[in-house]
C-alpha cells in the first residue's frame, strides 16, 4: 500500500519546542494565540508516518513523527514519548518492539496500533498469536485500514477498529482522461514481485503488446527482459502526472492492506482493477481476468465511448475517503480515546 521514502532522524511536522527556537518562525506569535491542545507521537513505517503526521498537524494538534534511527533519535523518542498525550505507531505487531517497550515502562496509558497490511501477513508467518504479548492485545487500542484486515488480525487474537488510513494525494475532483489508452501497475521491488503480482503484469502486458503499460516504483532488482511495450520507473514521490495520463490503475497484488494508489487513482476517477471487492473497482483475482477486462476497456476506449469512473469518484467522496473527512473522523476518534479513563 505504501511507497517509500528516505528521510532524516529530525522530526517531520508538529515541532514541540517554543516557536522562538525553531528557523524561519517569529517568536511566540501563533503559540501563544493558540497553545497546543493535543500532543501525538507518531512511529513506525516512514513514509505512511511521514505524510500522517503532515496532514493530521493543526487546529490544536501537534503530530510528530520519528523514525527508529540512531541512539540520538531513540533519545528523543523517549522524551517526546513521555510527553505526549497519544503514542501512535503506523504498523502491527503482537510482540513488544523498542517503541512499545518505552511505552510499557512509561506507562502510556493511551496509544493506538495502526495495522496496513503486510504486517498482518508477516506476523500470520511468525506463528502468532501463540507468542503474542498479553499487554499488548489488553491495553493497546487497535485499528485496521480495512475490513479484510480487521478479520485477518483477528486470527491473531486481536480485536480491531476499522479506521482506514487517510492519503493526503486523494483529490477533491478527477482530473480528465488522456487521449492515450495506457494501464499504471506499481512494484518496489523484485525480490517482492510475487507479492505485487509481477508475473500477472508481465503475462498480461505481453498479451496486450497494442496498449502501453507504465510501471512505477521499482527501487530494487531488475526486470528481465520486460515486454516492448512496459515502461519501468523508479520511486516516484507524486504520482499525479502518472495518473492523469493513465486510463486503468490495475494493482494485482496477492495481499494487501487499503491501497493508497487505488484511493488516489478512484478520486481521479480512474478505471480501477484489483484483486480485492472495493467501491468503483472491479475485482480481478487472475491475470486472465485483468486481461479481459484491460482488453474490454481499451475497446471502448478506440470508439470514444469509455466515460470517467464516476462510480469511482463518487466511491471517495460518499466513502469518506477524502482526507479532510478521515482527518476528522481520526480526531474524532483519538479525542474519544483522550476522554477515556
Amino acid at each position: 500500500m505504501i511507497r517509500q521514502e528516505n528521510i532524516d532522524s529530525q522530526p517531520v511536522r508538529g515541532d514541540w519546542r517554543p516557536l522562538a527556537a525553531r528557523q524561519h518562525t517569529k517568536p511566540m506569535e501563533r503559540e501563544s494565540a493558540e497553545p497546543p491542545q493535543r500532543r501525538v507521537l507518531v512511529h513506525g513505517d516512514v513514509h505512511a508516518g511521514t505524510v500522517f503526521a503532515q496532514l493530521m498537524d493543526g487546529d490544536g494538534w501537534r503530530f510528530r513523527y520519528y523514525p527508529d534511527a540512531g541512539i540520538r533519535n531513540l533519545s528523543q523518542i523517549a522524551r517526546e514519548l513521555r510527553a505526549c498525550d497519544v503514542a501512535y505507531q503506523i504498523g502491527g505487531r503482537v510482540t513488544a518492539g523498542k517503541f512499545l517497550l518505552a511505552a510499557k515502562l512509561m506507562r502510556k496509558r493511551k496509544i493506538v496500533m495502526h495495522w496496513t497490511g503486510s504486517d498482518v501477513l508477516d506476523e500470520q508467518l511468525k506463528g502468532f498469536p501463540s507468542a503474542a504479548d498479553p499487554w499488548i492485545l489488553e491495553n493497546v487500542e487497535h485499528w485496521a485500514v480495512s475490513e479484510w484486515l480487521v478479520r485477518e488480525a483477528a486470527t491473531l487474537g486481536v480485536t480491531c477498529r476499522l479506521v482506514p488510513l487517510p492519503s493526503p494525494s486523494v483529490p477533491e475532483r478527477p482530473s480528465t482522461l488522456p487521449s492515450r489508452f495506457s494501464v499504471l501497475v506499481y512494484m518496489p521491488a523484485v525480490t517482492r514481485g510475487a507479492l505485487y503480482g509481477l508475473d500477472r503484469i508481465l503475462e498480461v502486458a505481453r498479451e496486450l503488446p497494442y496498449i502501453p503499460f507504465e510501471l512505477v516504483g521499482l527501487l530494487e532488482g531488475t526486470i528481465e527482459d520486460p515486454p516492448a511495450n512496459l515502461r519501468v520507473h523508479g520511486r516516484i514521490l507524486d504520482l499525479r502526472e502518472f495518473f492523469e495520463r493513465a486510463t486503468v490503475v490495475w494493482r494485482p497484488v496477492r495481499h494487501d492492506g487499503l491501497s493508497w494508489m487505488v484511493l488516489e487513482a478512484l478520486g481521479h476517477g480512474r478505471h480501477v482493477l484489483w484483486t480485492y471487492a472495493f467501491p468503483g473497482c472491479t475485482q480481478t483475482r487472475s491475470a486472465a481476468d485483468a486481461r479481459d477486462e484491460i482488453a474490454r476497456l481499451y475497446a471502448l476506449d478506440q470508439q470514444k465511448l469509455l466515460p470517467l469512473n464516476s462510480g469511482g469518484v463518487a466511491a471517495i467522496a460518499e466513502g469518506g475517503y477524502l482526507p479532510r473527512q478521515l482527518r476528522g473522523k481520526i480526531r474524532m476518534r483519538l479525542e474519544e480515546i483522550l476522554g477515556a479513563q
